[in-house]
């Protein structure tokens, strides 16, 4: 019994330690190149400003983000978020058609994915990435001659890992998590009022030894010249070169799957609700935007969804299209009411 709570505990350590550690991550960038600083939950992301800033280990679903501007004639930017712990998120700082900065999502992915020093997320085939070129890090040459009688310069590393036991009996529990290693040792009582001890120990020596006899040793840092930085690219669909408002918009499948979860509800309010969880952190495209009006019963409803959809479309050079989802003209015309405020 005493054996079994022991690693109930043990276990329950491990799986709150799990949790304490999931996090999200950020990658925010501009789509015409402005540099920024990025603020989240008031801690500085960068310390000079850039066009893509990467915010690492965010431990809060729903941050306060600030993005002040380089340039002091744009106004600072300050919007609550809202990303789930456990994924990388990316998102785009443009402007609407009233001249404003806007924050809009253009995807998500496994956390690890992108880097301070370059992006690596995978896109498909037909979409240009708005990604900057990686910068090489800074090289050094060192130059070595050594003269008659010289000795080559030599490291040695040694790692010594010991551990040790008496009395009773122990669990040893080792787990790796993100890179980093755990090792737990548990002491168990045998039962019998002994005690006992355990004791782990684990010693890491590293020796590193240079000799040089006759000989000289110059060593002569280069800084290679700056990489050329190439400006981010929006993302586009194939076949559509008008007026981007959101990034890359579900797939095909994706959408398909989307639209028969909405239609399985029975309540329309209930379908405005899923439609919202979708919505929220994808995009679509404005037939995407249609297919799931379709699915609405009442036309004020409709209306609802084209509004809070506009914002979360990629082509939206086409949104006209889903003026062919309404039954009244006025529908139409609230629309685009709304559209001339974004």
């Amino acid at each position: 019994m005493k054996h079994l709570l022991t690693l109930s505990a043990a276990l329950f350590f491990t799986t709150t330690f799990l949790a304490a550690q999931q996090t999200s991550d950020l990658v925010f960038f501009t789509d015409d190149g402005t540099k920024f600083t990025l603020v989240v939950d008031g801690d500085v992301k960068n310390e000079e400003p850039a066009t893509r800033v990467v915010a690492t280990g965010i431990r809060n679903e729903s941050p306060v983000v600030i993005v002040r501007f380089a340039d002091a004639g744009i106004p600072q930017m300050r919007k609550p978020g809202y990303f789930p712990l456990g994924k990388e998120y990316t998102v785009m700082i443009t402007t609407n058609k009233k001249g404003e900065r806007v924050l809009r999502p253009t995807g998500e992915a496994e956390l690890g994915t992108a880097k301070p020093e370059a992006p690596v997320k995978p896109r498909p085939e037909g979409f240009a990435d708005d990604r900057p070129a990686a910068s090489p890090a800074p090289a050094t040459t060192v130059e070595q001659s050594v003269g008659v009688g010289g000795v080559e310069q030599s490291t040695s590393v040694t790692v010594v890992e010991q551990s040790g036991t008496t009395g009773g009996e122990n669990i040893q529990i080792n787990m790796g998590i993100n890179g980093m290693g755990i090792n737990m040792g548990v002491r168990v009582d045998d039962g019998m009022g002994m005690g006992g001890s355990s004791t782990t120990t684990t010693t890491t020596t590293r020796t590193t030894t240079t000799t040089t006899t006759g000989g000289t040793v110059t060593t002569a840092p280069v800084t290679p010249a700056p990489a050329p930085v190439r400006e981010p690219e929006v993302y586009r669909m194939p076949g559509y070169s008008g007026p981007v408002g959101c990034g890359m918009p579900m797939s095909g499948t994706e959408f398909a799957d989307a639209r028969k979860s909405i239609e399985g509800q029975s309540f329309e309010e209930t379908r405005m609700t899923l439609a919202r969880q979708i919505g929220r952190d994808r995009c679509f495209t404005t037939d995407q935007v249609k297919g799931i009006m379709g699915v609405f019963s009442f036309e004020d409803t409709k209306l609802e969804f084209a509004k809070y959809a506009y914002d979360r479309t990629h082509d939206i050079g086409n949104y006209y299209k889903v003026n062919e989802a309404f039954t009244f003209s006025s529908s139409v015309d609230e629309l685009n009411k709304y559209i001339q405020t974004r």
